[in-house]
């Protein structure tokens, strides 16, 4: 599903933005088979901190049911006397989970801060659309949902011991699923002579 290009590119966002080597920064396919990468890394011992996890909600809104021509709406494709491509789009939002896994409260309380600025600040995610090999860049927004919660109290089999959790919420409501479909473009060609009436041509300019 092409949704996959925004959970990559908000991850290598993500990931950007830290600089503590030790922090593994997991993406949604990661976070949602835990257990799974659990056991194959560590052979179930619980995870080390600090740790952030991307998840994104399993449903996903479609904003519109017609799709949309993007073609002339920033999306730049090549075209040749062989064939065109066109680029289309149907509108979606997006929902996702940042949290953030320290020991120690005031370690996560400096991600959430560095985090929040840099989503204000920052906003835009790029995406490559490969269809065709079109390999398209196109940019949406991400927008930082106001509440920031404090999940520390709820229990987390794959960590052990003490832990602070925050959870950061955020959005991509200018989202696309994408279509890249090419056609053939006709040729006509003629091989004869053509002949230009030159009192035609008088005629015409004068008027």
């Amino acid at each position: 599903m092409a949704v996959r290009f925004y959970d990559d590119a908000l991850t290598e966002k993500i990931k950007s933005w830290v600089k503590d080597k030790n922090m593994k920064v997991l993406k949604p396919s990661e976070t949602s088979r835990l257990f799974q990468l659990q056991a194959d890394e560590s052979l179930d011992k619980p995870l080390t901190l600090p740790l952030i996890a991307i998840s994104r909600d399993s449903e996903f809104t479609i904003l519109n049911t017609a799709k949309k021509s993007l073609t002339y709406d920033g999306g730049h494709i090549e075209a040749s006397h062989k064939k065109s491509e066109l680029l289309n789009g149907i509108p979606i939002r997006l929902s996702y989970q940042l949290d953030i896994y320290c020991k120690y409260f005031n370690e996560a309380d400096e991600y959430v801060r560095n985090f929040i600025f840099n989503i204000i600040n920052y906003p835009t995610v790029h995406i490559t659309i490969p269809y065709n090999d079109a390999n398209i860049v196109h940019d949406s927004t991400l927008i930082l949902e106001s509440t920031v919660a404090d999940l520390s109290d709820i229990p987390e089999r794959l960590i052990s011991g003490q832990f602070t959790r925050m959870t950061i919420r955020m959005v991509i409501d200018d989202a696309y699923l994408f279509s890249v479909p090419f056609m053939k473009n006709w040729n006509i060609e003629y091989s004869g002579n053509i002949q230009i009436d030159e009192d035609f041509i008088e005629e015409k300019g004068e008027n």
